[in-house]
């Protein structure tokens, strides 16, 4: 009882407290983030894992659930810093590598970016997790790449439509 009720409070506290703190955005991944940090989205893209999970390990409701969870928290404590950090890395290379304002006029929240920072947040995503389930359940990463990318792809995604290409 005492987990549920720490983890609750994180959520709440990272959902009310964290947003202000990013309200002079400038990159894509930051508006993104965010979103993340929102009960909807957590609660849809826990959903999500949690019969990925349940499917693809084959273990039972309640063991997919408490995994969905931690490995989400896990992944929402470093992804506070990687996903903007993802997204600062992706605006140096367009602009500083491939000059993509001054070639092209591709600014900021180009829908080039956009796509940009919603690959590395999946990855992003997928390789936290990934990593948590090859040490908590025993699994080869390999084995559970492609269909922990496809889940995350999709809670992203949810991300997106409920907090992105809105600029």
């Amino acid at each position: 009882m005492k987990i549920k009720n720490t983890i609750l409070y994180f959520i709440l506290c990272a959902n009310f407290t964290l947003l202000p703190a990013s309200a002079d955005v400038v990159w894509p991944s930051l508006y993104i983030a965010r979103g993340m940090l929102s009960l909807n989205v957590i609660i849809i893209g826990l959903i999500i894992e949690w019969l990925f999970l349940k499917y693809y390990t084959k273990i039972n409701w309640k063991n997919a659930l408490i995994t969905a969870i931690l490995m989400n928290l896990i992944t929402t404590v470093l992804g506070i810093v990687l996903i903007p950090l993802s997204g600062l890395g992706s605006e140096l290379v367009f602009d500083l590598i491939f000059h993509a304002y001054d070639k092209f006029g591709i600014g900021t929240f180009h829908w080039s970016h956009w796509l940009v920072s919603y690959l590395l947040i999946i990855f992003i995503n997928t390789f936290i997790e990934g990593l948590y389930i090859k040490i908590a359940l025993k699994r080869k990463f390999r084995e559970i790449f492609w269909w922990m990318l496809i889940a995350n792809g999709i809670s992203v995604f949810i991300c997106f439509l409920f907090y992105g290409f809105s600029v």
